[in-house]
């Protein structure tokens, strides 16, 4: 078995990566913040486990942890993610170029060069107007980030492919699992309720993200060098209003319905989420990572974060619809979603990939 070096290991895909990795019987160096949440993942794990407390930015500390371990493959998963990147974009970019060059600089130091899985994502698709492009994504669509956490992804990905290592991009839609369910914070409701109610979303369980990196690691050869896209099977091709309505179905609040949020405009491009639905076909094949269905996704949602009681979810439904008309006459909102002027009056135009250039 070999030694796999994970960053972000204790995260919502890495803690499920690195459960596998070891499960597998490999050796796996976590690279990870020093935290009580990460220490208590790191103390819940069985198997050859190196738990590494490293920042990313720190380039002796890291160049120290991979020369230590000479890892035989690298999963990087680590980064400041939107929307939490939004509420300082410069530091986002530090962690996820900067910190992506210190750990590809400490890769290349190595005598025998390590496979490196860097994780991407959709957002380096920008905008995505479902009525001018209803084709399914692919990896030859052209990328065009709308943000800067998108535009980060972009520069990231250009840090791997051009570092002479052998590697893989694996872009990731958007990830469901109940960790990621249950922090809905100001920021990440902020970020649902600008998404437009009929944009698409394809949606990839956490799960099945982390066993399309665990057996990359094992299929080096298979995906060296590939771009590959990855997202749930056709189940998960969703639009913004339906993945919200499952999971409040199945919560126990039901659905909201079209009245919970604003449409996209047909007409206009910018005004739309950097989301869409993925063409798998490629990444399936090479990974075989689909391993689950929508409904079971919904389900281990609402398992692991409980069920309203019976009679408060139809009482809370017309409060909360009340609830976000009202916001949104007070935001001035018009009969579009319009998501990036909504986003850019909350966090500043910073949060925008044209306020930041790809250099």
């Amino acid at each position: 078995m070999s030694t796999v070096l994970v960053t972000g290991a204790f995260g919502q895909i890495g803690a499920l990566c690195t459960e596998l990795l070891l499960a597998r019987g490999h050796t796996v160096i976590a690279l990870e913040l020093r935290t009580d949440a990460t220490e208590t993942a790191a103390a819940g794990l069985a198997g050859a486990l190196v738990p590494s407390w490293t920042d990313l930015l720190d380039r002796e500390a890291v160049q120290a942890v991979v020369a230590e371990h000479r890892p035989d493959a690298i999963v990087h998963l680590a980064a400041v993610y939107a929307p939490i990147s939004y509420r300082a974009p410069a530091h986002a970019r530090k962690v996820n170029v900067e910190g992506t060059t210190n750990l590809v600089e400490a890769a290349r130091a190595l005598e025998t060069p390590p496979l490196l899985l860097f994780a991407s994502s959709a957002a380096v698709y920008g905008s995505r107007n479902p009525y001018r492009y209803p084709e399914p994504i692919t990896t030859g669509t052209p990328v065009a980030p709308i943000d800067r956490y998108g535009a980060d992804k972009v520069l990231g990905e250009a840090v791997v492919t051009g570092s002479g290592l052998p590697h893989a991009v694996l872009r990731l839609a958007g990830v469901i699992s109940p960790v990621g369910a249950g922090r809905l914070n100001g920021d990440y409701l902020s970020l649902m309720r600008a998404i437009p109610t009929d944009n698409r979303i394809h949606a990839v369980d956490a799960r099945d993200a982390a066993l399309a990196f665990a057996t990359a690691v094992e299929r080096g050869p298979a995906v060296a060098g590939k771009v590959l896209l990855i997202a749930g099977n056709d189940s998960y091709r969703l639009r913004s209003q339906e993945l919200s309505d499952d999971i409040a179905a199945a919560t126990g609040l039901g659905r909201l319905g079209e009245r919970a949020g604003l449409p996209g405009d047909p007409a206009d491009d910018r005004g739309w989420s950097f989301t869409g639905w993925f063409d798998t076909t490629e990444s399936q094949a090479l990974l075989e990572f689909q391993a689950h269905d929508w409904p079971d996704t919904v389900a281990w949602v609402a398992g692991a974060n409980g069920q309203l009681p019976r009679v408060v979810g139809p009482a809370l439904r017309p409060v909360i619809l009340f609830f976000l008309a009202a916001q949104r006459r007070l935001e001035r909102r018009g009969r579009y979603a319009d998501p990036w002027t909504f986003l850019t009056r909350r966090y500043g135009p910073e949060i925008l990939a044209d306020e930041a250039p790809l250099q």
